[in-house]
């Protein structure tokens, strides 16, 4: 068996990636407990479902690598581009509420 270099880039990027959005996952559980009833929890649940669409993704990424499914890696890679961009998008905006939350509120009581 050869070294293929890409196989293995593919399979410790997916793996990394997996780690970091678990962790990912764990700081917005404590985010969340920081705005109880505000309305940004909502987008926070958006992003949580968008991190768990991508874990999904990396493991058929890494189930395609191993089965050498060549045409599902193409696909999952535009997926991957349009959910990135959604995953920005909603991620500055959300910053940006969360920072008006933060920076606003107290000057309101």
């Amino acid at each position: 068996m050869s070294f293929d270099l890409n196989f293995y880039l593919n399979l410790i990027c997916s793996i990394g990636g997996i780690i970091f959005f678990v962790y990912s996952l764990t700081i917005i559980k404590k985010i969340k407990k920081l705005f109880p009833g505000a309305n940004i929890i909502k987008k926070w649940i958006i992003i949580q479902v968008l991190i768990v669409i991508f874990l999904v993704g990396y493991i058929i990424n890494i189930i395609s690598l191993a089965l050498e499914l060549i045409y599902l890696l193409t696909i999952m890679t535009a997926i991957v581009y349009i959910f990135g961009a959604l995953f920005v998008f909603i991620t500055i905006s959300l910053s940006y509420n969360t920072y008006k939350l933060i920076l606003l509120e107290p000057s309101k009581k």
